[in-house]
C-alpha cells in the first residue's frame, strides 16, 4: 500500500480549489443562510492554520451552512449520527515525536533539535477525520447555523476597525488610487473610505495591509520579495491573503477579500506546484501575522465569534502595480 504524503495531498487539495475558481480563504459558502466565518473544533474553540484552508475549502465545496466541525466520536458522544454516504474531510495535526539519533524517523517534516541524550524531536504529520454539523442529524440545539442579519450599509465598523488599528500600524486614508504598505516610512495608506464600495471591503483591504505591515524586519521579517512579480512577491501576497482572511474571521467581518489580478494567481499557483510545503509555511505565517495584529484587541483563543452573512457587493478600489505590496 503507498504511504499517502499529506503535505502534497494537503497542497493538492488547495490547488483544486483556486483552479477551480474558489479561493479557500473566502469563505463564500456563509451567504444565504448564516453559519460561522471561522471553523470551530466541537468545544467551540476554533481551528488555526492550515486546517482553517481545509476546512474553508470542504465548506465552500459542498455549501455547508454551519460552522461547526466534530468527528465521527465526538458527533456520537453528543447524540449525534453522521448520516448514511456522507464523506468526511480530512485535516492534519503535527505530532512532536523522540527519535534516536540514528533514527531518521521518516517524518516528512525534516530534522529536529538534538538533546543531550543523543535523541531529537521530530515533527510528524498526522491526519483525521471530521465532519460538518450540517452532515449530523441529532446534535444539540447549539451546533445548529443560527439565524443572523446581513452585514450592509457605508458606516464604519468602529469596533472592527479599532481592533484592527489596536496593532499600532500607522494607517492613512491618504492613498488616492490605491492601497499600500510602504516599508520606508513603515506605514499603509489607504483610499478614503468613502471610496469603497461596502464597509466589509474597506477593512478587509486594512487587514491586507497590515498583514504585510507585520513582515517588517523588527517585527515577524518576512521574505517579501524584490520586485513585483518575483517568486518572493507572490507569496507574501499569498501570506497577506490569508492573513487578512483569518483576521476579518475572527472579527466577524463580512468583506470581499482582493480578487486576485492574474498575475497573482498564477504566481500562488506556481509556488504551490513548486513546493508542497508551501501552503502549509503560508498559512502559518498568515496564522502568526492575524495573531500579532490582534494580539492588543482582546481577541485570544477563548474570543466569542459572531456569525455573519456576506453581502453581495463587490470591495475595494484596485491599486496600481507600482505600489509597493499593493492590493
Amino acid at each position: 500500500m503507498t504511504k499517502l504524503d499529506l503535505h502534497q495531498d494537503v497542497t493538492d487539495r488547495i490547488i483544486a480549489a483556486i483552479e477551480a475558481g474558489t479561493k479557500p480563504w473566502e469563505c463564500e459558502w456563509t451567504a444565504g443562510e448564516g453559519g460561522s466565518i471561522m471553523p470551530l473544533r466541537a468545544n467551540g474553540q476554533p481551528y488555526r492554520g492550515i486546517n482553517v484552508l481545509l476546512l474553508w475549502a470542504a465548506a465552500s465545496a459542498n455549501r455547508y451552512r454551519s460552522g461547526r466541525w466534530l468527528t465521527f466520536k465526538q458527533a456520537q458522544a453528543l447524540g449525534g449520527k453522521v448520516r448514511k454516504g456522507e464523506k468526511s474531510t480530512r485535516i492534519v495535526f503535527f505530532k512532536a515525536l523522540e527519535v534516536g539519533a540514528d533514527n531518521d524517523g521518516d517524518s516528512g517534516a525534516g530534522r529536529g533539535e538534538g538533546d543531550e541524550d543523543g535523541k531529537r524531536r521530530v515533527g510528524m504529520l498526522r491526519q483525521y477525520s471530521v465532519f460538518n454539523a450540517d452532515q449530523i442529524d441529532g446534535l444539540p440545539a447549539r451546533f445548529a447555523p443560527p439565524v443572523v442579519e446581513l452585514v450592509a450599509g457605508k458606516e464604519r465598523d468602529e469596533a472592527a476597525e479599532a481592533a484592527i488599528r489596536s496593532c499600532g500600524a500607522s494607517i492613512a486614508e491618504d492613498g488616492a488610487l490605491g492601497a499600500f504598505y510602504r516599508p520606508s516610512t513603515d506605514s499603509i495608506h489607504l483610499p478614503a473610505f468613502d471610496r469603497f464600495k461596502s464597509v466589509g471591503g474597506y477593512l478587509a483591504t486594512m487587514a491586507h495591509e497590515v498583514v504585510h505591515w507585520t513582515g517588517a524586519p523588527h517585527r515577524l521579517d518576512r521574505d517579501g520579495g524584490k520586485k513585483f512579480g518575483d517568486a518572493g512577491y507572490a507569496f507574501e501576497e499569498l501570506v497577506a491573503e490569508i492573513g487578512a482572511a483569518f483576521i476579518c474571521a475572527r472579527l466577524g467581518i463580512a468583506g470581499e477579500h482582493i480578487d486576485s489580478h492574474a498575475a497573482y494567481v498564477g504566481g500562488w499557483l506556481k509556488a504551490l506546484k513548486d513546493d508542497k510545503r508551501a501552503i502549509f509555511r503560508a498559512a502559518s505565517l498568515a496564522q502568526a501575522a492575524a495573531d500579532m495584529v490582534l494580539d492588543n484587541a482582546g481577541e485570544g483563543d477563548a474570543a466569542d465569534f459572531s456569525p455573519v452573512e456576506r453581502p453581495a457587493a463587490v470591495a475595494a478600489v484596485a491599486a496600481p502595480a507600482q505600489f509597493a505590496f499593493a492590493l
